[in-house]
């Protein structure tokens, strides 16, 4: 078996250490910092776009065309027609937090910088308003699905403005499947643990769920898991912790079963490629995921791609959940001169900009918005249909609470993904489940 140090900085990615660290810093910057950015814009006027310089923060994607098309369809369409000085930075989803916070506490820094999960609420008092933006885009795109509002809306307040959704789905070897004796993806949690055991006893292949701090695989399977039996970290008022509870106690329950009987011990040291890698090779039947390992398969290896099938997340007692991973931009408050950065905001997430930017990731980021499954969709592969139901399903950090501070710290903290991972790796439940209460108090101060 694997070990490893849940809570230590030894793990590769964001580490506790590193989010105290970077969050300390930020609670000590003051909220505003030097750096202008383009020429002012008239209070009156249209915005003065022509010689001003606009550095966006961007994350790496799955899907290279998704790079490309910022670093060079946003450039040509938008940036050089308008004489701006365009600068797209791109990193590491993993590296991405402790860069925007860097920059917070700097103040200066990106002029628009992309945000996941629940970070609005976590850095609302250092991001502008963007309520006239995030007003208009959600009107003409047909609508913000509730989740991507959630994230993004601050004690009703615009912080950011909703960019997209990656929505996981599990991907999964239709051969295996049937050899195994199952026609369809299995709809319940007890019906993929035997599934996944029988598939596992005949092909030697395991389900490979990534369960390391990684930004989003591993909380994407773990946290619907935990939701689909009637558990969560707080009720529904955000006040009272519930994690130690008798549906907690459930979830851990099942989940271990499935891990022993469907999965393997080295996914506990998993990050968001580790999958990608090992279903690409063969080495494993399912996993959760973006649609980039279906993609990539349809050019590298065409047989893998035609066996290749896609299903949400199975159902629990209490239901079916998912949960997409959100991104929004937000404009700090150090940008003393917000207006071009609005217009790249709006200019990019106009269902007409946006609509051309999912064809060349071919639906691999979903939009924030219901325009996005129906007249925007890119894709006339049926494969693809059941990502459509993502943005209704998809729920957020700290559900069923309302989003909130301590919910992104929780959420940045992997407490949830641990105590999971503490009962894969042979703790009991009610353990796993002290432990992740004694940390959630913590984080939530209660």
């Amino acid at each position: 078996m694997i070990k490893r140090e849940i809570t230590t900085s030894a793990d590769r990615l964001f580490s506790r250490r590193r989010f105290i660290y970077y969050s300390a810093a930020l609670a000590a910057a003051v909220a505003c910092g030097p750096a202008a950015t383009g020429p002012s814009a008239s209070p009156s006027g249209p915005v003065q776009l022509k010689g001003a310089k606009v550095n966006l923060l961007h994350w790496t994607s799955f899907v290279p065309d998704e790079d490309k098309w910022f670093k060079e369809t946003l450039v040509n369409d938008w940036a050089k027609p308008n004489g701006v000085d365009l600068t797209v930075e791109l990193v590491s989803a993993n590296e991405a937090q402790p860069k925007i916070v860097a920059a917070l506490q700097a103040g200066g820094g990106p002029d628009v910088m992309l945000l996941q999960w629940t970070w609005a609420h976590l850095y609302a008092d250092k991001l502008s308003d963007v309520g006239n933006v995030a007003e208009k885009v959600g009107s003409d795109g047909g609508g913000f699905y509730d989740a991507m509002k959630q994230n993004a809306q601050v004690q009703g307040t615009w912080r950011a403005v909703p960019f997209g959704l990656l929505g996981n789905a599990m991907h999964h070897r239709e051969s295996l499947l049937k050899d195994a004796g199952a026609n369809t993806f299995p709809m319940t949690w007890s019906d993929l643990a035997k599934i996944g055991a029988d598939v596992k006893t005949k092909s030697k292949l395991f389900l490979g769920q990534a369960m390391g701090h990684s930004f989003g695989d591993p909380p994407t399977f773990l946290q619907p898991f935990l939701w689909s039996y009637g558990g969560s970290e707080t009720d529904e008022t955000g006040k009272k912790i519930a994690v130690n509870g008798a549906a907690t106690k459930d979830a851990l329950v099942a989940f271990k079963d499935f891990f022993v009987r469907a999965a393997d011990p080295q996914c506990l040291s998993w990050d968001d490629s580790s999958n990608n890698r090992a279903y690409a090779a063969k080495q494993i039947w399912a996993t959760l995921n973006g649609a980039s390992i279906y993609l990539t398969a349809l050019k590298d290896d065409p047989d893998l791609a035609k066996d290749t099938q896609l299903a949400l997340l199975p159902a629990g007692p209490k239901g079916q959940f998912l949960l997409g991973v959100p991104f929004q931009y937000a404009i700090p408050k150090y940008v003393k001169d917000p207006a071009p950065a609005r217009e790249l905001v709006s200019y990019i997430m106009s269902p007409k900009t946006y609509g051309g930017f999912m064809k060349a990731g071919k639906g691999y980021t979903l939009a924030p918005y219901k325009k996005g499954e129906d007249e925007l969709w890119p894709s006339t592969d049926p494969k693809f249909d059941p990502f459509k139901k993502v943005g209704t399903l998809t729920k957020w950090y700290g559900y069923p609470a309302p989003p909130s501070p301590a919910a992104a710290e929780s959420g940045s903290k992997y407490i949830l993904v641990d105590m999971f991972a503490k009962v894969a790796q042979g703790d009991t439940p009610e353990s796993a489940m002290s432990w992740a209460e004694g940390e959630l108090k913590k984080v939530y101060k209660l």
